[in-house]
Parts: structure tokens; C-alpha cells; sequence
């Protein structure tokens, strides 16, 4: 018989989860509130755009080792292994908001099974996981259980070869026995899981995307200095990846900061434990600082070169979160499109895999299917989210289309010397042009 697994809550990591589970062959049970999502993966359809991930959930559905069910309580009666995979909410300044994570756990609580395990990936500031605990306690308090906390590490694009090779493999718990039984399950995907305890575990997640936002605030920061002088800013990035105290992978790319939601949230937790303990957190602060000025950077150069933006017609190409993910919440693009709105410009903009359900959440701008209907005399470009269909536009077509041929490439992707010598004004981040303009 196979092990039977619930999920609870179900955005990008718990559908991922859902379909690699089930395709390792578990009987699992994924659950949210939300009818519509539940509707369409009932169908073995993602409602968000995930390379691979469509296969995997026909395949369980198909097989019937994959349900959905909109029903929490029922979804985790008699299950062995609960899988918390919320995505947490935040506001509007980046601060987690757990009332929907600490809801479902009093709501589950009674179907809970004795002897469970809750692995808890839901992105949640530190203290957390004793906090869902003390909710099923109070609720259910004859119920032994146990709860592990694994820092979730999902990339949109990359999320279903990230689950099977996870890049932060850390488990943690006060419960040697659940970390057992954990590392048991998913013995398949032959991992080596780092063992810590539970608040560890949870830190390790504000670590990760601490680090992360200061190499990348850095690698801005640097490149807009590299701009100016001539330099550039990639270069000097490649060189320093040779010195093995930074290495290969090191995040040192110039381009637009991170935007909220992800690494904003762990640096908003770090910020915040530092006010309750009475720490000061000068790095992050400035941090925060510095990535809130990278993000107004398309504003900023449109501003240099065009004067006033009031009234100006400007594209803005791709404004999904990311290439290969059809989600647009907290991306940059749209933070960019908000500033440009207020500054009196007139925004088109066009995005090839944009979720057409969640643009009704989103005004300031007129979003065009077609590309061309968003380049039509327009008085500037700007590429924002690097979809490979952008590389393959013709800018002589383009360059006839458009009202003045300034073109921002926030991803530096083009071949900005062949599109100057084509006769547009041509900008990347970092790579020293600004020097000359």
C-alpha cells in the first residue's frame, strides 16, 4: 500500500510538490480553498505555467494517485504525512501575514491522524512552526504529532527540477524520529539532508535570501557605478567569480533589484527581529534602500533622456514575475508600470505568457496581445522581463513602429552595439553606455 500524503495550501511550491509526489507514487491529496485552482488541476491543468508541471498532474490524475479538493480537513484525515505548503501573504511593505496559515492549522487540526508528521515549507518568520503547533494543540490537544520545517527554495521556471534536487537540503525539528521518517519518504530522490533544529531550519530560509538580496543589491549597485565610468559591470563580474572565496555561481549580475514577495520578505523578518530584540540591522536597512533605488531605474533613465514623462507613450515589454512563470505579482515590471503611471506617462505593455486572469487585478497601463500593437509610436522601449521571444523580434520592424527608437534593456539580452548601429538610442544596466550618453 502506498503512503498516503495531504497537501495544504497549493500555489507554485504545493502544486509542484503535488505532481512529484504523486509521480514518485504516493496517494496524495492536495487541498486550497480556492474553487476555481481546484477546478482546473482537478483536470489535471496547472493554473500557473510551470515547465513540466502540466505532464506530471494529468499523468496523477489520470492514474488516480493525484486528488484536489477544496475541503482541508477532509484532505488530511488519515494521512500520515501532512505537507504545509502555503504561500504566504504580504503586504504592501513585504511583511508576512500568517492569519490564512494559522487558520488552516486550527482547521485541520481535528482530522489530523496520531503519530503524523507536518512538513512545514509555508515561507513563515521564525518562531513560526511552534506557533502552528500551539494552534493544533489547542484545538486537538490528545493529538501527539510531530512538525518538521524544510526552508522552501522554489524558483519559478526551474520549481519541478528543484523539488526533485532540492539546492538547500535542510530539515529541522526537535523530533529525531519525524526527521527519520522525513528522510525516509524521500529517500528517492537520493538527497543527503542536512539535520538541524527547528528554528535553525527556519532561519536558514532569511539567511538564504539575505545573502542572495545583498549579492545582488551589490552587483546593482556596482553596475550603476560601472555605467557612469565607462566600465562594465559583467566583466568585472566574471573576474570576480575567478577568486574562490566569491566562486562560480556567485549572483553578481547588474540589472533591476528583486522585487517583493520572495527575498523582500525574509529581509522585512530580519529587519523586523532586529526591532523586537533591539538590534540594530544597518546592512539590511541599507540594503532595503538600495534595492527600492535600483527598482526605479527604468523611471529614472526614461527621465534623463525624455524630460518630463507626462504624456509620454512608453512599452514596456514582458511583466511577468520572471521568464518561464505566468505569475505577475510583486514583479518588477508592474512596480515599474505603478511609477510610471503616477509620473503622467501613458503605459502599453504586452507579455507572452502573462496569466490573463490575474492582469484583471492590475490598472495603470493597456496590455496589448499583440506586440506590435504595444511598440505602435510609442516614445520609448523598455524590456523588463527577459522572455527569449523579445530576442527574436525584428528591429528594423520595430524601429519603424515606434515614435523615437529608445530602447532599455533591463535584462541585458540584445546586442546593444548592433541596435546603435541600427539607429536606436540603446541602454542596458551596468555595461558602462552611460558613460557616453
Amino acid at each position: 500500500m502506498s503512503t498516503k500524503i495531504a497537501i495544504v495550501g497549493l500555489w507554485h511550491q504545493g502544486i509542484v510538490a503535488a505532481g512529484c509526489l504523486a509521480d514518485m507514487g504516493f496517494e496524495v491529496t492536495a487541498a486550497d480553498l480556492d474553487t476555481d485552482k481546484i477546478a482546473t488541476l482537478s483536470d489535471g491543468r496547472a493554473p500557473i505555467f510551470e515547465p513540466g508541471l502540466d505532464e506530471l498532474l494529468e499523468k496523477g490524475v489520470k492514474g488516480g494517485n493525484l486528488s484536489f479538493t477544496t475541503d482541508l480537513a477532509a484532505a488530511v484525515e488519515g494521512r500520515e504525512f501532512v505537507f504545509f505548503m502555503f504561500d504566504t501573504p504580504v503586504d504592501e511593505n513585504d511583511i508576512s501575514d500568517l492569519t490564512g496559515v494559522f487558520a488552516a492549522a486550527e482547521t485541520i487540526a481535528p482530522k489530523l491522524a496520531p503519530d503524523c508528521v507536518i512538513w512545514n515549507t509555508a515561507q513563515v518568520p521564525v518562531g513560526s512552526s511552534e506557533q502552528i503547533v500551539e494552534r493544533i494543540s489547542k484545538v486537538n490537544p490528545d493529538l501527539e504529532f510531530a512538525i518538521v520545517y524544510s526552508p522552501e527554495n522554489l524558483r519559478l521556471g526551474q520549481a519541478v527540477e528543484l523539488f526533485r534536487t532540492p539546492a538547500l537540503p535542510v530539515i529541522g525539528s526537535e523530533d529525531a524520529r519525524a526527521l527519520d521518517r522525513i528522510e525516509a519518504l524521500l529517500a528517492p530522490l537520493n538527497v543527503t539532508w542536512k539535520r538541524v533544529n527547528l528554528r535553525t531550519a527556519e532561519v536558514c530560509k532569511h539567511a538564504l535570501n539575505g545573502f542572495l538580496a545583498t549579492s545582488i543589491s551589490f552587483a546593482n549597485e556596482l553596475g550603476n557605478l560601472c555605467d557612469e565610468v565607462g566600465a562594465d559591470g559583467f566583466e568585472v563580474a566574471k573576474a570576480l567569480r575567478l577568486e574562490p572565496r566569491i566562486g562560480p555561481k556567485a549572483m553578481l549580475r547588474p540589472g533591476m533589484g528583486f522585487s517583493g514577495g520572495t527575498l523582500a520578505r525574509d529581509i522585512q523578518t530580519l529587519r523586523t527581529l532586529g526591532d523586537r530584540h533591539g538590534i540594530e540591522t544597518l546592512l539590511l536597512d541599507g540594503l532595503w534602500q538600495t534595492n527600492q533605488y535600483q527598482n526605479q531605474f527604468v523611471v529614472r533613465r526614461l527621465t534623463r533622456q525624455l524630460g518630463d514623462l507626462a504624456g509620454k507613450e512608453i512599452a514596456v515589454l514582458g511583466i511577468t514575475y520572471k521568464p518561464g512563470t505566468s505569475t505577475l505579482r510583486r514583479s518588477v515590471a508592474l512596480e515599474t508600470i505603478a511609477e510610471l503611471d503616477k509620473a503622467g506617462a501613458k503605459v502599453k505593455a504586452h507579455d507572452p505568457k502573462a496569466d490573463r486572469e490575474e492582469l484583471k487585478e492590475y490598472s495603470g497601463f493597456e496590455f496589448c496581445d499583440n506586440v506590435d500593437e504595444a511598440l505602435q509610436g510609442v516614445d520609448a522601449v523598455a524590456i523588463m522581463t527577459g522572455w527569449d521571444d523579445y530576442k527574436e523580434l525584428d528591429w528594423e520592424k520595430v524601429k519603424g513602429l515606434v515614435s523615437s527608437p529608445l530602447l532599455i534593456d533591463c535584462n541585458n539580452m540584445l546586442d546593444g552595439d548592433a541596435l546603435n548601429d541600427k539607429g536606436f538610442t540603446y541602454f542596458d544596466i551596468g555595461r558602462g553606455r552611460a558613460a557616453s550618453s
